[in-house]
């Protein structure tokens, strides 16, 4: 019987951990509200549905503007590491948890 109840503890205890995981990601594109001054200051956003792509904060209170790693950088073929603030080689990049910004717009 201790047995039976150290099991559904321990299982209880996983699911818990996996919920609360799973709450702390993002599931849309990204963009931030630019309402805070945490966003303006890191200015720079992940887009997590195109990783060629991501948001800029310029200014308190105005909708974040979409940007690409060719735009921001004028080459080709680079996509946006969130870990290091900027536009990599596809060999550089690794995926990353997304996780959602203070604000939405």
């Amino acid at each position: 019987m201790k047995i039976v109840a150290a099991l559904l503890l321990c299982a209880l205890v996983v699911l818990a951990v996996a919920v609360d995981d799973e709450s702390l990601r993002d599931h849309t594109n990204g963009q931030p509200g630019c309402r805070t001054q945490e966003e303006l200051d890191r200015r720079f956003w992940r887009n997590n549905f195109d990783p060629t792509r991501f948001w800029e904060c310029t200014t308190l209170n105005q909708a974040a503007s979409a940007v690409t790693c060719e735009e921001h950088t004028g080459q080709v073929g680079l996509a946006w590491f969130d870990e290091r603030q900027e536009c990599v080689d596809w060999s550089e990049w690794q995926h990353t948890m997304p996780v959602a910004p203070p604000s939405r717009p």
